[in-house]
């Protein structure tokens, strides 16, 4: 005669009790809609950046200009601040940025206080730069990409894009929308020969006109009608 053998485990029980097993899996069921309302959906995990960015605007300067007067002298002034890991810096045309880097488990609201603090005791900042800008870098959620589309020219859809991003950004729980893929929108100036020659001057000198006629600077305020 043959023994069979007993066999034991959770998948055993299950065949064996099949009312247990599916009341078992009605309730998971349930659960699952029930909750499904409150669980957290988001394309990246909630983390928090340990970097603290500083943009200085310098309008019209090069970036050798905004390197030797601004980001210098910003470098040699939070390098002590307690807290501080690398210094990164970059120079522009017209601004310049310094990202903080910060050591882990520093208080980010006391040290980008105490980086303001620093940064206001600097003197010797050229006359024409604006005040710096201190804030910490926060990470962006991104819920919905939209792709805009159609048998029509570049500059009229990006016209579109525009007038579609001002009005997503009428709602009140949106707060960023960017555009992206477009070109930006450029001015060409063309000068002939004849015209350099009559006026007796060089491209380069019309480009230096062009570039101290373009500066985009505060003119004051009206408070009068």
């Amino acid at each position: 005669m043959k023994t069979l053998q007993k066999n034991t485990g959770a998948i055993s029980w299950v065949a064996n009790h099949a009312v247990a097993a599916n009341l078992i899996m009605l309730a998971a069921i349930l659960g699952g809609l029930l909750f499904m309302n409150t669980i957290k959906q988001e394309v990246f995990p909630d983390f928090e950046l340990d970097r603290v960015l500083i943009d200085v605007v310098y309008p019209g300067a090069n970036p050798e200009e905004i390197e030797s007067g601004i980001l210098l002298a910003i470098e040699e002034a939070v390098s002590g601040v307690d807290g501080i890991g690398d210094i990164e810096s970059t120079a522009k045309e017209g601004i310049g940025s310094v990202v903080v880097h910060t050591i882990l488990g520093t208080d980010l609201e006391r040290l980008t206080q105490d980086i303001e603090k620093e940064i206001d005791r600097i003197n010797t900042f050229p006359e024409d730069a604006e005040a710096p800008e201190v804030g910490l870098i926060f990470q962006k959620k991104q819920v919905l990409r939209l792709v805009l589309y159609g048998d029509a020219d570049e500059k009229v859809l990006h016209k579109l894009a525009e007038q579609f991003r001002g009005n997503l950004l009428q709602h009140n729980d949106i707060t960023l929308v960017e555009l992206s893929g477009v070109k930006p929108l450029e001015m060409s100036i063309e000068i002939s020969q004849a015209n350099l020659r009559r006026y007796k001057i060089s491209l380069s000198e019309v480009s230096k006109r062009i570039k101290t006629a373009s500066l985009d600077l505060p003119a004051g305020s009206v408070k009068t009608d």
